[in-house]
């Protein structure tokens, strides 16, 4: 399969990026530390880097537009994180984090419909904050509200490209020794490590499509 990978210079989504290549596949590796990024290309053949801003989109989508083959899987994992109480948030922060884990997977996705063909699948890494019901934490409502957001536009998405034979999913992921789950909860314990969420998310990458579309899973053992 041809994979490409928002976010693989660190944490899951470097895992994914490295185990994807395990098994033979052709990795598009997406970040904005060139550095990180060329470091992961050497430790696996199958990886191509590609140090973009996706945040940046136009440049981005230009980018990606030139440089792609035809895509299998398109894994938007790449995420801005703030952790701030409500009285003290500014529109700036709001904007910010909404532009990364909301408008970048939407437009990137859109950018590069022409390279997804029928059995291509679109994967959402997002978070169980984003999750009506689940439990939440103060400082976290910019964040959440953002993955309540993409979890939504996963399920419209897959509506709006059925014909098109697109799949759109989303993972809600629970706590991972991330540096992200770090910063957001430094005095809790991680649940799993990147390592075994990125086989995870493998996993459902390789054997969900054709038998689901347009849902979005929680994968947590506890809370967060």
């Amino acid at each position: 399969m041809e994979i490409v990978i928002t976010g693989a210079s660190r944490g899951i989504g470097r895992e994914m990026a490295l185990q994807f290549a395990q098994l033979g596949h052709s990795v598009w590796a997406l970040a904005r530390n060139k550095e990180a990024l060329t470091e992961l290309e050497q430790e696996e053949a199958k990886i191509k880097a590609l140090p973009i801003d996706i945040n940046d989109l136009s440049v981005a989508i230009d980018t990606l537009v030139e440089k792609l083959p035809e895509i299998d899987l398109l894994i938007h994992n790449a995420a801005a994180f703030i952790n701030k109480p409500f009285r003290q948030m500014a529109y700036e922060d709001m904007h910010s984090v909404y532009h990364t884990n909301v408008y970048v997977p939407y437009f990137i996705t859109q950018g590069l419909l022409d390279k997804l063909k029928p059995g291509s699948q679109v994967l959402a890494i997002s978070s169980v904050g984003g999750v009506g019901g689940s439990l939440k934490f103060p400082g976290l409502s910019v964040y959440s509200s953002s993955k309540g957001a993409l979890n939504i536009i996963v399920e419209c998405l897959a509506e709006e490209l059925k014909e098109e034979g697109i799949i759109v999913n989303g993972l809600a992921l629970g706590s991972s020794a991330t540096e992200m789950f770090k910063a957001a909860f430094p005095d809790l314990e991680a649940a799993s490590e990147p390592a075994d969420m990125a086989r995870f998310i493998l996993n459902f990458a390789t054997n969900a499509p054709g038998l689901v579309n347009g849902k979005v899973y929680s994968v947590s053992s506890q809370n967060p």
